[in-house]
């Protein structure tokens, strides 16, 4: 008896060694709580036996006390058994949680957080798998969201590329788009133009980017290689503290993932990335996005190159016709090309921008077309027009906009030639449109028209002089014509 007291004493004191040292079996390794259960589980229970085997049987002579011993050791030995059980259970249990919810991640699922109160390898092992697990719910938000991102790009080009609009705004849609999704500082479009020459077409990114010619530059040396390669290039980039202005910025702050825009193998440009948010590089599955949407550019730009010739076919054609028509009168020879004359020299003491232009030089040259559909004995006649004649004639202005309407890019140029026979003061046809109503170029064109008409030799009348005709115009000012534009017009005609 007195020594399983001494017994019991000893692991009172060990006990009380770790209270006295603030050591909680919560805090000690998962090695020293393995050696702590085979302890309770094997050697204590062991030595008990042992000392129920050899010692007391001679130590204890009297039977009942040796029965009494023998209940307590079993007590104690239960204790310590049920003790390192309960120390090996919780954590095989902790480790069959972390099996299981690493399964459930493995199979799709997000699975829950583990939470482990001792701090031990455990605790470290179930920190570890909660931060992988955190680590990939936030990868797969970035992957979803950037996902939605990648179709939201890829229905805005399929809008545009459907839609009417030009080739300019389908490309900012792009580099736009393209920045958002892959997070870099700057994205851009190269195209060749007419003159065989890459120019940057699209841009998308902060101004500081174009400090200098550094992103040019830079887009020079990219676009170089990929030119070579007709490939993907990355140029990666150095140590930006090595430099802060002139070339060696090219050198130092070079981040550049360039692909080439193929049509039928010939390079029509270059898209291109640079200096991804962040430390990170351009990586592979940026180049596989790039070069998906490079290749939807192509056909964009391949398109657009048949709609152009179309287009220039179609019109050429047309100015074809209105010269055709132009000679069914004898008296309007020369007409077309002097009208586009006059309209050019007004355009140039404009402001006006190069698509006006445009469209002036082509409203000079068709603004006649719809005499197509007039017949030769109403426009060769030789007296004046009757009333019915001259509405039927008046017909030529809406005959020549409905033949210039079949093309979207024509649809400005189909106004002029509709409303070139408006007054300044809505007395003209066909909609008796007046002042600023009317088109700019269509209130030109009337100048140039009527000057041209007056000065031209009719059936029915002499052609003006030069002075005369400019005095007609200038009593026109302000009613039949715009005031402002005559002024211009008799100055440089």
């Amino acid at each position: 008896m007195v020594y399983m007291l001494k017994i019991g004493w000893v692991i009172m004191r060990t006990g009380k060694t770790f209270l006295n040292k603030k050591i909680s079996l919560e805090d000690i390794g998962l090695y020293d709580k393995m050696i702590f259960a085979f302890v309770f589980m094997f050697v204590i229970p062991m030595l008990l036996t042992l000392y129920l085997i050899f010692l007391a049987p001679r130590l204890i002579d009297n039977k009942d006390s040796l029965l009494t011993h023998i209940r307590i050791i079993i007590v104690w030995m239960t204790a310590c058994g049920l003790l390192g059980y309960l120390f090996i259970r919780r954590t095989i249990k902790t480790l069959v949680a972390i099996i299981k919810q690493a399964e459930e991640l493995s199979l799709g699922s997000n699975g829950q957080r583990i939470d482990v109160a001792w701090n031990d390898e455990l605790k470290a092992l179930a920190r570890s798998f909660n931060k992988i697990k955190s680590d990939l719910e936030t990868k797969i938000k970035e992957l979803q969201y950037s996902r939605s991102l990648t179709r939201e790009l890829f229905q805005r080009m399929g809008h545009a590329m459907t839609s009417s609009q030009k080739m300019e705004a389908l490309l900012n849609i792009i580099v736009h788009g393209m920045r958002k999704v892959l997070e870099t500082q700057s994205t851009f479009i190269a195209l060749y133009d007419n003159d065989n020459k890459l120019y940057l077409k699209a841009y998308a990114g902060s101004q500081k980017d174009l400090r200098g010619n550094m992103m040019l530059s830079d887009v020079k040396g990219a676009i170089g290689r990929t030119i070579l390669n007709l490939g993907p290039i990355i140029i990666k980039k150095n140590p930006a503290d090595k430099a802060e202005q002139g070339e060696d910025i090219i050198h130092y702050e070079a981040n550049i993932a360039c692909v080439p825009i193929l049509v039928k193998d010939k390079l029509k440009g270059v898209l291109g990335a640079t200096d991804k948010a962040g430390i990170q590089n351009v990586d592979k599955e940026d180049i596989f996005l790039l070069e998906n949407v490079a290749s939807q550019i192509a056909i964009c730009v391949e398109n657009m190159e048949l709609s152009k010739d179309i287009e220039e076919t179609y019109y050429n054609t047309l100015v074809m016709l209105a010269r055709i028509v132009e000679a069914r009168d004898p008296y309007s020879a020369g007409h077309l090309e002097r009208v586009s004359s006059y309209v050019e020299m007004v355009a140039e003491k404009l402001d006006i921008d190069d698509e006006t232009k445009k469209i002036l030089t082509g409203g000079a040259l068709l603004h006649d077309l719809g005499k197509v559909g007039i017949e030769d004995t109403i426009l060769k006649k030789e007296g004046v027009l009757t009333p019915q004649e001259y509405e039927m004639m008046k017909q030529h202005s809406i005959i020549g906009e409905n033949i210039l309407k079949p093309l979207r890019s024509m649809s400005k140029l189909s106004s002029v030639v509709r409303h070139h026979h408006e007054m300044y003061d809505g007395t003209g046809y066909p909609n008796g449109l007046k002042g600023e109503e009317i088109p700019l170029a269509a209130r030109i064109l009337t100048v140039a028209d009527i000057y041209d008409a007056i000065t031209t030799d009719r059936p029915y009348r002499k052609a003006m002089s030069r002075e005369e005709a400019i005095k007609t115009l200038i009593s026109y000012a302000g009613n039949k014509l715009d005031p402002k534009l005559v002024e211009i017009f008799t100055n440089v005609i």
